[in-house]
């Protein structure tokens, strides 16, 4: 019998409110979820949530929903909305001007990370637990333009010279900074050069640009007998003979994490650790090391540079 009533109810145009909750949910077939360089990450269909779908990444697509919304009669109704995207959040460094570069170097002389620099044009010599800070140098002695004799710091320091740094002894921290060094006639350039014989420390250096042009040794240098060890995140090396040169007898390892060599910049290699006696320096990491290459102002990175061999590794020539 209430069956019957039920259904006579219902042909009569009559609606049974029942409670309800507002839900929205993707009438679109999928939700494509994409990163900044326009790779697809994921691929979602219309049963998942848009945030947990998505893993905060902006969606790929805009699609279409349907909102179920309760009305003042208790009745449910049924609005279709246009579900936009969230914008892609900017996360390019404002102090570059290279958004097809991960690379976080800088990429020139005039980087907007010297920008409240103060320039000289003297040679530095820099005591033990010495520092500087926010400095530009230009000079043309042909002698190193900056020496630490002991533990020494530099940060945000560009040098354009035809010697850059000199690394004596003890712990050296470089962090953005950039060397342009030129050779002329006979020099044997270096961007920068650790020499000490017997000496130890810890080269670091971070954030950092060695370019190199003219009669050159190499970008980065560790000489015979210096014992300490090197280690170089995000550091770029373009031009001379070698990017970076480490012989067996000049450092106990070497460090390598986002380590860039501009391709074709260099007369030899873009890198070599010299076997000496049978033995080469110890590669204790060597993570994202990878060629580059200049498209106009902008730094594009390119294949990954293989690990050299444990034993008697040849120099990464020009491809």
């Amino acid at each position: 019998m209430r069956y019957l009533v039920a259904l006579a109810l219902l042909s009569a145009g009559v609606v049974i409110a029942q409670p309800t909750v507002t839900s929205t949910r993707i009438e679109s077939a999928e939700w494509t979820c994409g990163d900044s360089s326009g790779a697809v990450l994921s691929i979602h269909t219309r049963a998942d949530k848009r945030q947990e779908a998505c893993n905060d990444h902006a969606l790929g697509a805009p699609g279409q929903a349907i909102e179920m919304r309760r009305s003042d009669d208790g009745i449910t109704a049924a609005k279709r909305v246009e579900v936009v995207p969230s914008p892609t959040p900017d996360t390019t460094p404002h102090r570059t001007p290279d958004p097809a570069s991960s690379a976080d170097v800088p990429l020139g002389f005039n980087d907007p990370v010297y920008a409240n620099v103060t320039s000289r044009t003297d040679r530095i010599a820099l005591s033990s637990d010495s520092s500087l800070t926010d400095l530009s140098i230009i000079e043309n002695s042909g002698e190193p333009t900056i020496t630490c004799k002991g533990s020494c710091s530099l940060t945000r320091v560009r040098i354009q010279s035809r010697e850059g740094v000199r690394c004596i002894s003890g712990n050296i921290n470089l962090t953005w900074v950039y060397v342009a060094a030129t050779g002329v006639d006979d020099d044997h350039a270096d961007g920068l050069q650790c020499y000490g014989p017997g000496s130890t420390g810890a080269v670091t250096v971070k954030n950092s640009t060695f370019k190199m042009a003219g009669p050159t040794t190499a970008g980065y240098w560790s000489a015979d007998d210096w014992r300490g060890s090197h280690v170089l995140e995000n550091v770029l090396f373009e031009g001379g003979t070698y990017g970076l040169r480490i012989p067996a007898d000049g450092g106990s390892s070497v460090s390598l994490k986002n380590v860039y060599f501009v391709r074709a910049s260099f007369r030899y290699g873009a890198y070599l650790f010299d076997v000496v006696k049978g033995r080469r320096i110890n590669i204790a990491q060597w993570d994202n090391v990878r060629w580059a290459s200049w498209q106009g102002d902008k730094l594009v990175l390119g294949a990954l540079i293989p690990r050299p061999r444990s034993a008697f590794p040849a120099p990464a020539v020009n491809p």
